[in-house]
């Protein structure tokens, strides 16, 4: 951690004033202060730093210590699978069926939004911190945060990047729905696959923090989201979620939407690009029938009324793709966009 990020873009998690902690260092490398202590100058509340993450997440609620811990046992459920830290900083590009939509995706976001150097984001959920290192790289201040430390399945994972003088981001110890950031001091929030890792009411609260912590004119990056269908309507996978201590609560797009739109976000759909209807020409008819329902999706493909209604069946009916969206806080001028 930098001393000038701390004094400038943390909030004190106990008291919840803005840009009050100062970090006292004790060990530092040519990267950052590795060890030392965060201290608040209006409550006088004290926070570790350890291997550059500062730890604000004090008294976490019981679900949240079982779930962080159930992360630390899956790493090493990674480490006999063959996962190492070659492997991990090759994400997302591997050959698995799971990465190659994380892949497609971050390839839209970076390829579509209007990303200039030295902008803050936020990296909500980083997990494995792949997605930070690819904004750190692209020239953005990234922030990674999370509520696992565990190499491979938590913050400290972002040495694998750092040491190897491939990028650099500050790394966070903390909840999405009491995010321990500055008000107004962010240009982007990127939240992949994380929201549902909330109940109904800490979702609430997660996108009032989003837009807390967002300039006028920042955006919430909304990325592979777990939804609801009503052809599946449980949304999550118990088998894992239940080894692991997942705490995971999927919800319908609708709502993701309307949440934003009720913490003060207009809203946007993005089209869930590695689907095959968004992507690409559809396959050569091999029957009349079959003919008819490709004309009839090439039809829906040429007119945005026709892929927005499309999208709206995928992500209300039939499922098989997840949830994307830009949510976006208005600026006072109202003259940004992505």
């Amino acid at each position: 951690m930098k001393s000038d990020f701390a004094t400038h873009y943390l909030r004190c998690p106990t008291c919840r004033r803005d840009r009050v902690l100062v970090l006292a260092p004790e060990l530092s490398d040519e990267h950052e202060v590795r060890e030392g202590v965060l201290r608040c100058n209006v409550c006088r509340s004290e926070f570790q730093v350890h291997r550059g993450v500062g730890h604000l997440m004090p008294d976490a609620p019981e679900h949240v210590r079982r779930e962080a811990a159930g992360l630390e046992r899956f790493a090493e459920y990674m480490r006999t699978d063959g996962w190492d830290r070659g492997r991990i900083k090759q994400l997302p590009n591997i050959e698995d069926g799971y990465w190659y939509v994380q892949a497609r995706t971050m390839h839209q976001l970076l390829t579509t939004v209007h990303f200039q150097p030295d902008e803050w984001l936020l990296d909500v959920g980083s997990n494995t911190c792949w997605a930070s290192n690819h904004f750190a790289v692209r020239g953005l201040n990234a922030i990674a945060l999370d509520i696992a430390t565990a190499e491979m399945q938590g913050l400290y994972t972002a040495d694998y990047f750092i040491q190897d003088g491939v990028s650099y981001f500050e790394r966070v110890l903390g909840s999405m729905y009491d995010i321990p950031m500055a008000s107004e001091s962010l240009d982007y929030v990127f939240c992949c696959e994380v929201l549902h890792h909330n109940d109904t009411a800490s979702l609430r609260r997660t996108f009032q923090e989003a837009f807390r912590v967002l300039k006028p004119g920042g955006h919430l990056l909304v990325a592979n989201e777990t939804i609801k269908t009503l052809s599946d309507r449980q949304g999550v996978h118990t088998e894992g979620v239940e080894e692991f201590e997942g705490y995971e609560h999927a919800f319908w797009a609708a709502q993701y939407r309307w949440e934003a739109i009720r913490a003060g976000f207009s809203t946007r759909l993005l089209e869930p690009v590695y689907h095959p209807f968004f992507d690409g020409p559809s396959p050569e008819p091999r029957s009349t029938a079959v003919g008819s329902r490709a004309r009839l999706r090439a039809e829906l493909r040429k007119r945005p009324r026709g892929r927005r209604l499309f999208l709206m069946w995928l992500n209300h009916v039939r499922g098989s793709v997840q949830f994307n969206m830009v949510a976006t806080k208005k600026s006072r001028r109202n003259n940004r966009s992505v």
